[in-house]
């Protein structure tokens, strides 16, 4: 009984610390994350705690946490580096702070270094905490096998995978029982979005062990394989990345553990009996930046080598009818992540009118499927839908797109044509709209004679112009422009409310901007608000625009970079306020 009110106790203090971590974290708009150089050492061997902190513009280690049989040494650094992202066609800036701890180790054992506390711009974060194995000795080298495949250069955007193989010896292989993947990298990385994987259907090939002691992770049992004239019994393990910024990725040093216990099969918690270790060092992989040479206006972030194909549900209609046109793209790229292309800023779907579109994506396939209609029955075509792509085999921008689409527009029966998209004005009068038959007469009328006509006409023209000088001076308040700036805040409260995601939250507070500033919503994608206050003679106050500058940057890092974690309406609104007292 003592024993369950204990481990219910421990389960309640972790959820506790989980929570207080993430709500910290939300309000503070930083992320701080700790990692090990590696996660097994051997008892007087060398390992470093490495601690990060990311979106904030000033950071301080608070305390390192006391354990036993571990001395923490003077903290190094920090070193700052200022990254760019660039997702979905969109730059946005980023803030990395990183100090360094070496640990001196005095005694064999498991260890679990605390939470360590951060001041990042006013607010205390903390870190999750990380596990530490000292062995006496790390025996079995030539009994073990670990390799990781991985990419030596990517460029920022692109997906890649890394693959994981290890094993032991076939001549021990009665006596494996127990296996732990050491990965103190994992989740610890800056820049680094974990992407799905497709899961592995339940069958005798699978395998599941210890990652991290704490976690659980499931391996493919692979066939035998001769390494070295010997014969191994190798377990797989695919992990697949996103990169969101340029930049050097390090991967710590990982062990692969294995050997025989006493008690039941791969229960980390019962007492070893016989453990072997076998070690992958620490790799870099290079991130570079997307290349500005060569890149179209119209980018939309696409990275990798993709192709693209179309169908339409119909090719037989009337002029106004609907037509789903399906696009889907396929192959090696981040297909999951770049904005679609959208035909309706484009000149060669001018004859279409557009009613909105839906977007199904997964690692393999991107389909986006367009609700179209053809104008004019002069229209014999769907023309080709162009994507602009990086490629990262070629080395340059490329542009990738469908196939035209024969079609046959028939014209609407007792109609001269349809008009263009609602919102869109025209001047282009048909002479078939004419209506030439006379009007009945009514007799004998009292006119008012072609001076009086002209005088009135005159007078109400300059009663008008007079009217406008007065309300442009003044600045009419019952305009749509003068109505949507006074209704902004109530909108981005009331948008923010319904928001459950960071990517929510950011187009909620473009709109605030848009109306705040009278420009579209799309214009502040991407913005230096710093420069933009700048460059509008002080629109808003320096220190407002620091804080919007480094706001907009946190919601572009958690959209693209994080998991879309929602960072809160306070935060947000309480920006908006000191950017409208500002003068915004």
């Amino acid at each position: 009984m003592n024993a369950l009110r204990w481990t219910i106790a421990v389960c309640v203090f972790a959820l506790t610390l989980a929570a207080g971590v993430a709500t910290a974290q939300r309000q503070s708009g930083a992320q701080v994350n700790a990692r090990l150089t590696t996660g097994v050492v051997k008892l007087g061997g060398e390992v470093t705690l490495v601690i990060e902190v990311s979106g904030a513009q000033n950071a301080s280690v608070v305390s390192i946490p006391t354990v036993t049989g571990l001395r923490f040494g003077a903290i190094s650094g920090p070193s700052v580096a200022v990254e760019e992202l660039f997702v979905n066609g969109k730059r946005s800036r980023s803030r990395r702070i990183t100090w360094g701890v070496p640990i001196q180790v005095s005694a064999k054992g498991e260890y679990t270094i605390p939470a360590v506390t951060v001041n990042a711009d006013g607010a205390e974060l903390v870190t999750r905490p990380v596990e530490l194995k000292v062995v006496e000795d790390m025996q079995g080298e030539e009994l073990g096998s670990f390799t990781i495949e991985a990419p030596k250069q990517i460029v920022e955007g692109q997906p890649f995978s890394l693959t994981l193989r290890f094993g032991w010896d076939t001549g021990i292989d009665g006596g494996i029982n127990y296996a732990n993947l050491s990965l103190p990298w994992l989740g610890a990385l800056p820049g680094l979005l974990e992407l799905d994987t497709q899961s592995l259907a339940q069958s005798p090939s699978l395998i599941e062990l210890s990652l991290n002691k704490n976690d659980r992770i499931r391996a493919e049992r692979l066939a035998e394989t001769t390494i070295n004239g010997r014969k191994f019994q190798l377990l797989e393990v695919k992990k697949r990345y996103l990169p969101t910024r340029p930049g050097k990725l390090e991967f710590s040093t990982s062990h692969f553990e294995f050997g025989q216990v006493n008690d039941s099969i791969f229960n980390q918690r019962s007492r070893e009996s016989r453990t072997y270790f076998k070690r992958f060092p620490a790799f870099d992989i290079q991130v570079q930046r997307l290349p500005e040479e060569g890149r179209p206006l119209e980018y939309t972030g696409a990275v990798g080598t993709i192709s693209a194909s179309a169908t339409p549900d119909r090719r037989d209609v009337d002029a106004g009818d609907s037509i789903k046109f399906s696009v889907t793209w396929t192959g090696e790229g981040n297909l999951e992540f770049f904005d679609p292309p959208d035909p309706s800023r484009m000149d060669a779907f001018k004859d279409f009118r557009f009613f909105g579109k839906t977007d199904r994506k997964t690692a393999e396939r991107r389909t986006v499927v367009y609700d179209l209609a053809p104008i004019t029955p002069q229209v014999s075509a769907i023309p080709p839908l162009p994507l602009s792509v990086y490629d990262p085999v070629r080395k340059a921008y490329t542009v990738v797109a469908t196939e035209p689409i024969p079609i046959r527009v028939r014209a609407l029966t007792k109609a001269a044509s349809l008009g263009a998209a609602p919102g869109v004005s025209t001047t282009t009068f048909d002479i078939r709209d004419i209506q030439t038959s006379a009007e009945p007469s009514a007799g004998p009328s009292l006119r008012p004679g072609l001076g009086a006509l002209f005088g009135a006409l005159l007078a109400v023209v300059i009663s008008w112009l007079l009217g406008r000088t007065l309300v442009r001076r003044r600045g009419d308040p019952d305009a749509p422009r003068a109505r949507a700036r006074r209704a902004a805040r109530k909108r981005l409260v009331r948008d923010l409310a319904g928001a459950g995601s960071a990517s929510q939250e950011a187009r909620a507070l473009q709109q605030f901007l848009a109306a705040r500033s009278g420009e579209s919503a799309q214009a502040w994608i991407g913005r230096d608000a710093v420069r933009w206050a700048h460059e509008h003679a002080g629109a808003f106050a320096e220190d407002a625009a620091r804080d919007l500058d480094a706001l907009l940057s946190d919601l572009d890092q958690r959209t693209y970079a994080g998991r879309d974690e929602a960072l809160g309406a306070g935060h947000i609104v309480g920006v908006a306020d000191r950017c409208m007292e500002g003068g915004l």
